[in-house]
């Protein structure tokens, strides 16, 4: 099942029209249909205590997710794939991670350099 609201930008006129709507006693499900969006998106943009809310529980989720060794090393492992797979499969995506990654060199050098050393010296 899609959502057709989903991905629907809301404008500032957009929420000042809502917000009259919602003083004349529409439901937030009727003025979600009439913008095409759904009703929570609705109260979202109307109800500023239930906006407070919502981004309040965003932030305590994001301070939540905390991989374990085994997620991040199963994380590396997808990127580094998906990576090595558009590599040599698109060469504008090629391009740009050959100049990004010549960006990331310049930048990180000495460090990378004393890195190299240390390695040599503990070999």
């Amino acid at each position: 099942m899609t959502k057709r609201w989903r991905y629907r930008k809301v404008t500032p006129q957009m929420v000042e029209e809502m917000k009259i709507l919602r003083t004349r006693g529409y439901t937030y499900t009727k003025i979600g249909e009439k913008f095409n969006l759904s009703p929570r998106t609705a109260k979202y943009w109307i109800d500023e205590e239930y906006r407070k809310k919502c981004i309040a529980k965003v932030k305590a989720q994001k301070k939540k997710r905390v991989l374990t060794p085994e997620q991040k090393a199963r994380q590396r492992a997808y990127i580094r794939k998906y990576i090595n797979d558009r590599y040599h499969s698109d060469p504008e995506f090629r391009n740009r991670f050959l100049k990004h990654s010549k960006k990331w060199q310049e930048k990180n050098r000495e460090r990378l350099k004393k890195e190299r050393e240390d390695e040599k010296e503990n070999d």
